[in-house]
């Protein structure tokens, strides 16, 4: 499976970006962040910003020299082990997206795709709260 985002029909509502908190995090958690990035792009004048996050491509995988990041089997996302991550952000590097990030302690944070609601039966948080349908996973 594949996340899917298509930045000409978000509207940049940022619904993504705060379900992706909502669900990885507790609400009082102080640093909580989206593993979303929002980017402004510009096309004939007209500014926005998208929330681009992960589509388990797999090049951070093939990057990472310590084997911290790996495919998962059942749905085929890339997911990361922080126990492995040595923090030398080779994966960051190459992540077409821009959507690694590195917690207080150097280690990886990446997108999960969810998988815990996946288990369920569930869809992703982004891509349930994606009104406009420029998520979707298939």
């Amino acid at each position: 499976m594949k996340i899917r985002f298509d930045e000409e029909k978000c509207v940049g509502c940022y619904a993504c970006y705060t379900a992706c908190i909502a669900e990885h995090h507790d609400p009082k958690e102080e640093d909580a962040g989206s593993n979303r990035t929002i980017r402004t792009v510009v096309k004939e004048d007209f500014q926005k910003n998208i929330c681009e996050g992960c589509i388990h491509c797999g090049l951070c995988m093939k990057a990472c020299p310590s084997g911290a990041i790996y495919r998962e089997e059942e749905y085929g996302l890339i997911l990361a082990d922080q126990e492995k991550c040595t923090g030398c952000r080779a994966c960051q590097a190459v992540c077409p997206k821009k959507v690694i990030h590195f917690n207080a302690a150097g280690k990886i944070e990446k997108c999960d795709g969810c998988i815990g609601r996946l288990r369920q039966g569930r869809e992703p948080a982004c891509v349930r709260v994606c009104c406009v349908g420029a998520i979707e996973m298939n």
